[in-house]
């Protein structure tokens, strides 16, 4: 059984993302400048290479360097999260490898995806990778909008009760499931993954949350834990709505270019997003600029 500090887990994660040169290479200065300005907005810990990160558009040596970057950049003041999901389990293997040389507190890996894998095959993915680092704790990525499988309690129950599985980062709106796999396996850390029900996550037994905009909404979220933690729901509710609202309106322009114009109004350049992603228009940035910099409610610091 792994060992793992609890505490590293049950926080607020930005699911980074990866700033780019115009010519798409990564821009690892402008990586380390955006560590350091989410850490002073409060950020408690890094997902690397996420969805967010464009982790599906990066080589497996650029993931690698993205995620050494990051962890040498925080030196140990918060905890760094890699994800090594792909569709081949050979690079899978290498990824968590190299997170562990990284220094990554944990793993966590998609199911592979595009053959309709049978759930065998997708728990012998993860058993492989995790034969392979058997002492790096391992976190299920749910986002079945993205890959087909919706990880529950019945069919993930092979993996949920293996002890090097700490975890499950449940981007999905079905909080009836993070609910049963909470109250059904309550040693393992569950994630929330959508920012706009980390409210609704909370009270159904979510921990923790990784998500897009706290790369720049770090605040909003301490603060919905801070009200929900002291009960007080009605604040907590108007700040979810404060952050839904502006959730909804990146959505409408494409939340990854979004966030990483966002980044860069608040001080980071962060390039553009790879392609097949596409570019904003100038009405597009005008509607994230108002988007970031409208002031928060109930008199919270930006």
């Amino acid at each position: 059984m792994v060992k793992f500090n609890r505490s590293d887990l049950t926080r607020i994660y930005s699911a980074l993302i990866v700033p780019f040169n115009e010519d798409e290479s990564v821009n690892y200065d402008a990586l380390r400048d955006l560590v350091e300005m989410e850490l002073r907005s409060g950020v408690e810990g890094f997902y690397v290479c996420g969805s967010s990160g464009e982790g599906l558009l990066l080589s497996v040596e650029e993931r690698c360097a993205v995620t050494d970057c990051v962890v040498s950049q925080t030196a140990g003041r918060v905890p760094v999260i890699a994800h090594c999901g792909t569709i081949r389990t050979q690079d899978a293997i290498t990824l968590a490898k190299a997170a562990r040389s990284s220094g990554c507190k944990a793993v966590s890996m998609i199911p592979p995806y595009y053959y309709h894998f049978s759930m065998d095959e997708i728990c012998s993915y993860y058993e492989d990778v995790m034969a392979a680092v058997p002492d790096l704790p391992m976190i299920l990525y749910n986002i079945p909008q993205f890959t087909g499988i919706e990880f529950s309690k019945q069919n993930a129950s092979r993996l949920l009760t293996n002890p090097n599985i700490i975890g499950v980062k449940h981007t999905s709106n079905n909080l009836y499931s993070l609910e049963r796999m909470a109250t059904s396996f309550p040693e393992k850390v569950l994630i929330n993954g959508f920012d706009e029900q980390f409210l609704g996550a909370l009270s159904m037994g979510a921990q923790a949350t990784i998500g897009t905009t706290v790369n720049m909404f770090a605040p909003l979220f301490k603060a919905i834990r801070e009200l929900y933690r002291k009960g007080d729901m009605k604040n907590a509710l108007i700040i979810q709505q404060d952050l839904n609202r502006r959730v909804e309106e990146l959505v409408s322009v494409g939340i990854f270019p979004a966030t990483k114009y966002a980044c860069t109004l608040l001080g980071v350049d962060c390039g553009s997003c790879r392609k097949p992603f596409g570019t904003l228009t100038e009405e597009q940035k005008e509607l994230v600029k108002e988007t970031v910099l409208r002031p928060y409610p109930l008199g919270i610091a930006q």
